[in-house]
């Protein structure tokens, strides 16, 4: 939660807003980005004592700066406005973000090429803040398998697994021929398990090997 002890004093045009509405609207704005797998927790510790707005300024407005994984120290816009200009100057301030994340656990040992449910794990909150490991999203997790073994009650992150592949080694898949405006579909062997978004290599009744991107129905597409 928004440290309660920080007092800010934001002026403009010998006006001020009470320090408790800017982290009330700095909360409002981290909580939106909350989801059922994502917790936000928005220290404002870092703002400074005071920040003078503009003169003219009638508003002001906060806008984050950061990417789609809230987390550790970010930046914070304070838009001051008026009635004539939507974004009369930008300030900056810091705050500091802790993130927690559903994260699954291994029930019992997981190995390479096992296929995951929701009967093999347990689902945790679990701080990541300063982590880059990120955890598998909870709805896709019947579309993975282990990419290398996992120890009992360890946590699994996406980065060890991998999609389950839509065809093996020998199956017969469709493969979309695309160039110059034209299009063409035909069988292929396969020649390598078919992973969505990645490349796999198949071989053309004719006997030649064409290398394309499998997409999330088994279709391989070569350009």
């Amino acid at each position: 939660m928004i440290a309660a002890a920080i007092a800010i004093s934001l002026l403009w045009s010998g006006s001020s807003a009470a320090a408790k509405d800017v982290r009330a609207r700095i909360a409002e704005l981290y909580a939106g980005l909350n989801t059922a797998s994502l917790r936000l927790a928005v220290e404002a510790r870092l703002l400074p004592d005071s920040v003078r707005g503009p003169m003219g300024a009638t508003g002001w407005k906060v806008t984050r700066d950061g990417g789609k994984r809230p987390g550790g120290t970010e930046a914070v816009t304070l838009v001051w406005t008026s009635n004539e200009n939507p974004s009369m100057r930008r300030d900056w301030l810091q705050v500091r973000v802790e993130r927690q994340e559903l994260v699954p656990l291994a029930k019992g040992r997981i190995d390479r090429g096992d296929r995951l449910d929701s009967s093999r794990v347990d689902w945790q909150w679990r701080p990541t803040t300063d982590m880059r490991a990120i955890p598998p999203p909870p709805d896709s997790l019947d579309k993975l398998q282990a990419r290398s073994g996992i120890s009992p009650g360890q946590p699994i992150w996406r980065s060890q697994l991998d999609r389950v592949p839509l065809f093996h080694r020998g199956d017969l898949v469709m493969v979309q021929a695309c160039g110059k405006g034209a299009s063409a579909t035909i069988q292929a062997q396969a020649m390598d398990e078919g992973v969505p978004g990645r490349t796999a290599r198949v071989k053309s009744p004719f006997g030649k090997t064409l290398v394309g991107t499998t997409g999330s129905d088994g279709t391989v597409t070569v350009r």
